[in-house]
């Protein structure tokens, strides 16, 4: 099955479905790959009938499909798997501030947490470094904050995403798996303490 690059939210009720915490979850589980519910139970540390429930309401409301099914022990298991890569409310829900605020919110702290899990099950060799030379190092981690508009921000942002399809269109067939995620958002202001540059 060929995932959509991105689904357009068009109903209130999808919107409040994708925004639940847990759902958010097992949704990002499934843009990776297809799960059975009792996998995504182990995954997750939760009961079956638990994952079953949200599995269900993701399903009835379109956002993911069961791809395939296998029998075992004589019981049909079924794979889900998400629609589509990634979700976006569209513009007739964005009067419905708080669900969509809730949706983006809990997507980059799902995008965060699996991220880290993502880091702590990484072969060793991901955090070797080959010279002191970071120009050649196939890893990064960084953090920064900007002060601008959002007009501004939001246009680099485009570019950046621009970087991110080139990115996606070099892949190799015999290349190295590798793993990049990337999540920016306005603060209340800044953690980070000015940097006096030191003039030399």
């Amino acid at each position: 099955m060929k995932l959509q690059p991105v689904y357009i939210i068009e109903e209130l009720e999808q919107l409040k479905t994708i925004s639940d915490p847990l759902r958010a979850k097992v949704l990002l589980y499934l843009i990776e790959k297809a799960y059975t519910g009792q996998q995504l139970a182990k995954l997750l540390g939760m009961a079956r009938a638990k994952v079953h429930y949200h599995l269900n309401e993701l399903e009835k409301h379109g956002l993911i499909s069961v791809v395939r099914t296998e029998l075992k022990n004589g019981i049909v298991q079924k794979f889900y798997r998400a629609v589509a890569r990634g979700f976006v409310p569209s513009e007739a829900l964005l009067p419905y501030v708080s669900e969509v605020e809730n949706y983006y919110r809990e997507r980059t702290l799902s995008v965060l947490a699996r991220a880290r899990r993502r880091a702590i099950h990484a072969p060793e060799e991901a955090f070797q470094i080959p010279s002191a030379d970071r120009a050649h190092w196939p890893i990064i981690m960084t953090q920064v904050e900007v002060k601008m508009s959002k007009e501004k921000y939001a246009e680099w942002l485009r570019k950046f995403r621009d970087l991110i399809f080139e990115l996606d269109s070099q892949q190799e067939e015999n290349g190295e798996w590798f793993y990049l995620t990337t999540v920016g958002f306005q603060t209340n202001e800044p953690s980070f303490d000015p940097v006096e540059e030191v003039k030399k």
